[in-house]
């Protein structure tokens, strides 16, 4: 939000954290500047520079996405980051600048290619819960804590402990989901407890 903002950190405030939460998730999955402006009740104008602006500050992400879908069109796959693979057709050939040839505007995406880019994203995402269940559900066997993992949500686990084990199993989880995979970015664990979900709050060492 910062620098999609051109604020410093300190200054972020909530619209503006949901503003770009909106074009990262917008710019990922080829929304139009029409499409973001009205996604947050923004002008098309002011939609249209969001995305230039994050292109300009993240131009790795404009080239992620022209390799995944290059290698798509041409392979009739894509794969997680684990070598999951998903067979997709319907890719067209993208230039390196993602921007269309003739209007010289960003290229904005049709459904498979949506779904190809989503299926790397998200089905990685996907392996890397799925890896660290495995890594939890190890070490509950393997040490005896007195919990049970019970539901997987998405990118978050909710596990049933007695209260006398809070702080070992969180430190425990905390460092099976952040150390799940060796990756360029770490992975942040955020963790919370409680007697049920509306009275959950925040575990910190």
């Amino acid at each position: 939000a910062s620098q999609v903002e051109g604020v410093p950190l300190d200054q972020v405030d909530s619209d503006m954290r949901r503003r770009a939460k909106g074009v990262n998730f917008g710019i990922l999955y080829g929304q139009s500047p029409f499409g973001l402006a009205k996604a947050l009740g923004i002008a098309q104008e002011e939609a249209a520079q969001f995305i230039e602006t994050y292109f300009a500050r993240y131009p790795d992400v404009q080239a992620f996405l022209a390799t995944t879908l290059n290698q798509c069109r041409m392979q009739g796959f894509v794969t997680t980051l684990l070598g999951r693979r998903r067979s997709i057709q319907g890719v067209r050939s993208v230039p390196a600048d993602f921007r269309d040839p003739k209007t010289g505007n960003l290229r904005q995406l049709n459904l498979p290619e949506r779904t190809a880019v989503n299926t790397v994203i998200q089905g990685s995402a996907a392996d890397l819960i799925k890896l660290a269940m495995i890594g939890v559900h190890h070490r509950l066997s393997q040490e005896k804590f007195p919990a049970n993992m019970i539901l997987q949500i998405h990118d978050e686990l909710l596990l049933e402990v007695d209260p006398t084990s809070i702080d070992p199993l969180a430190r425990m989880v905390s460092h099976e989901m952040s150390q799940v995979m060796q990756l360029n970015v770490p992975l942040s664990v955020d963790i919370k407890w409680g007697n049920n979900w509306a009275d959950c709050e925040q575990w910190e060492e």
